[in-house]
């Protein structure tokens, strides 16, 4: 059978504060993104890409540019945009007009939606206590002290 034996690759946006750990060096973000990269294609959204350039330290601006060049930006369509309206609405306890960082979320979340990625995240906050059907959610424990071993359990 043609493409038998070849294992499918999955996709994963990763969200902002995995990719801030790994700009400031922390080696269990650095062994998760080599985790990822061998299983998988990374990507980020042009959120968090405007995210990290916003707040990136001037001496982490040639290793952003550098992650940059590795793990590519996504555009923002109107159907992520209209995903992440959907997600506004449907979960506003996560993405609504009380939480500051809800609507930039809500984009992450809707890029990866629109995607099919799963949506790497340290954030589990938000993403855990409310289930969401739309789109895959990889929860990071930033507390584990390998963050390989929290993404595979």
């Amino acid at each position: 059978m043609v493409g038998e034996g070849l294992r499918q690759k999955s996709d994963f946006l990763l969200d902002t504060g995995i990719i801030i750990r790994y700009l400031r060096r922390k080696k269990q973000a650095a062994d998760l993104l080599d985790y990822l990269e061998k299983i998988g294609d990374m990507s980020v959204s042009a959120i968090t890409y405007m995210e990290i350039l916003i707040n990136c330290r001037p001496d982490e601006e040639q290793a952003t540019l550098l992650f940059f060049d590795r793990v590519p930006p996504v555009a923002i369509s109107s159907e992520v945009a209209q995903k992440a309206a959907t997600l506004i609405k449907k979960y506003p306890e996560v993405f609504g007009k009380n939480n500051p960082r809800g609507f930039p979320d809500a984009l992450i979340a809707a890029t990866a939606w629109q995607r099919g990625s799963a949506l790497v995240t340290l954030n589990t906050r938000h993403y855990i206590r409310v289930p969401m059907s739309e789109f895959r959610i990889q929860p990071i424990d930033q507390n584990a002290p390998n963050w390989v071993d929290s993404f595979r359990s």
